[in-house]
């Protein structure tokens, strides 16, 4: 068996959502992503097993949620190469996922990315967050909303919030050291009346 595969299928064996089919989409998406990065910059990792750990592992993380299954409605605000959406939309095809990306060449990676795994249950959007979130169409339209290194708490509250269905969840994917950006995001969080729960 191909030794990254099993590197792949080993990290993710947690996920009991994934099948053999799942899986190998799962890995040709991220094969995918490390070559073409050597064109666009996609990502700062590049060693394999970094990859499925720090983006596939780090994306499907939210799906253990015990809310996750209530959701079928979800946005990527600020996907970059795709994570965390892509993933979970391989994952999970019952649900819905929209990826928002500001960049033209991401943007088309991700119209690649699409067509060849043929992701029915992607919708990919190219624009500016402060710009779409004022369209009667997206604006409060989401059940959940995902952002992961996108930028500090403060910022993306506010650009993430018109997004949420009201009693919709967002969530912000952060690593351990978050603390002073929580402290930055309290005028945020008041203003916008969220309710704050850290996972």
């Amino acid at each position: 068996m191909n030794t990254d595969l099993q590197i792949m299928q080993e990290h993710l064996k947690f996920f009991t959502a994934l099948d053999q089919n799942k899986t190998e989409r799962l890995y040709n998406y991220l094969a995918f992503v490390l070559e073409a990065n050597q064109q666009i910059n996609l990502t700062s990792i590049t060693n394999w097993e970094d990859a499925v750990i720090k983006h596939l592992f780090d994306s499907l993380t939210i799906s253990k949620l015990a809310w996750w299954t209530d959701y079928s409605l979800i946005l990527d605000l600020g996907s970059g190469a795709g994570f965390p959406g892509i993933p979970l939309a391989i994952t999970y095809p019952e649900k819905n996922f929209h990826v928002l990306e500001a960049s033209k060449k991401k943007v088309e990676f991700l119209k690649t990315v699409k067509h060849h795994l043929n992701l029915e249950n992607l919708l990919i959007l190219n624009e500016r967050a402060e710009t779409l979130a004022h369209q009667p169409d997206y604006r409060e339209q989401y059940e959940l909303v995902l952002a992961r290194a996108v930028a500090e708490l403060p910022v993306i509250l506010e650009l993430a919030i018109p997004f949420c269905q009201n009693g919709g969840i967002f969530v912000a994917f952060k690593g351990p050291h978050y603390s002073l950006e929580l402290e930055r995001a309290e005028r945020a969080i008041r203003l916008f009346g969220v309710k704050l729960e850290q996972s």
